[in-house]
């Protein structure tokens, strides 16, 4: 196989990966429908996301096979116990996004202020660009474990620059898989918000927040439990 077929191939996967279940697709349609985000927010989350999770995997690849130094030695951790607290983590940042949505009070000014305020509302919405980026590294800090077998096997042969590439590839077609989710979620939604109505809304989007609060909250209590 040549190594522009590995290329496409790996592109192909990484897309195909990102569809699987999990990788906070939920969550992170949840917040950019529910804070009423634009095709921009759809797009910086997935690419966050997907560079977030490609850096994790290529990092812990090359600590696995030393050259990171002696950090993963024999008194060092395990692959496994390395996921465990990155889902630690994960949980952690996810029920705080969780319930901050939860307790999210919008502000008078955004239904009823002036021209300025309604137009700022509609053009943003609730999403905030912090919020947004952390939750983008938040999905993307726990790694996949047949994407790790991929690269390892890749720098196994000694072919380290071609595996690097390789992820990279991997990490765009994520990031294209999830940027697409993202896109249609929002397209979908865009007729949402006049049948539902602002109060409505906004109420829906404290409950969702509670949902995911308590997602994070048992990602967390799940990953502890199994490392102590």
């Amino acid at each position: 196989m040549s190594f522009l077929a590995m290329l496409v191939s790996a592109f192909g996967i990484g897309a195909l990966h990102a569809l699987e279940p999990g990788h906070g697709k939920s969550i992170m349609g949840a917040y950019l429908v529910l804070s009423r985000g634009r095709a921009v927010h759809a797009v910086v989350l997935g690419l966050t996301s997907a560079v977030t999770h490609t850096g994790v995997i290529v990092m812990m690849s090359l600590a696995a096979h030393g050259v990171l130094g002696a950090a993963a030695g024999a008194g060092g951790m395990s692959d496994k116990t390395v996921e465990l607290w990155l889902k630690v983590i994960s949980g952690i940042i996810i029920t705080a996004i969780g319930l901050r949505m939860a307790l999210h009070r919008r502000s008078p000014g955004c239904s009823c202020g002036s021209i300025h305020s309604r137009s700022t509302a509609n053009r943003d919405g609730t999403v905030e660009w912090p919020t947004l980026l952390l939750l983008g590294v938040t999905n993307g800090l726990i790694p996949c474990p047949s994407a790790l077998a991929v690269l390892l096997m890749s720098i196994s042969t000694g072919a380290l620059a071609s595996g690097m590439v390789l992820a990279a590839a991997f990490g765009v077609g994520g990031a294209a898989a999830l940027i697409t989710v993202g896109l249609v979620l929002l397209k979908l939604s865009n007729g949402a918000g006049s049948i539902i109505g602002d109060r409505n809304w906004s109420l829906l989007t404290n409950i969702s927040g509670f949902v995911i609060a308590a997602i994070g909250f048992f990602t967390c209590y799940g990953a502890l439990k199994a490392v102590i």
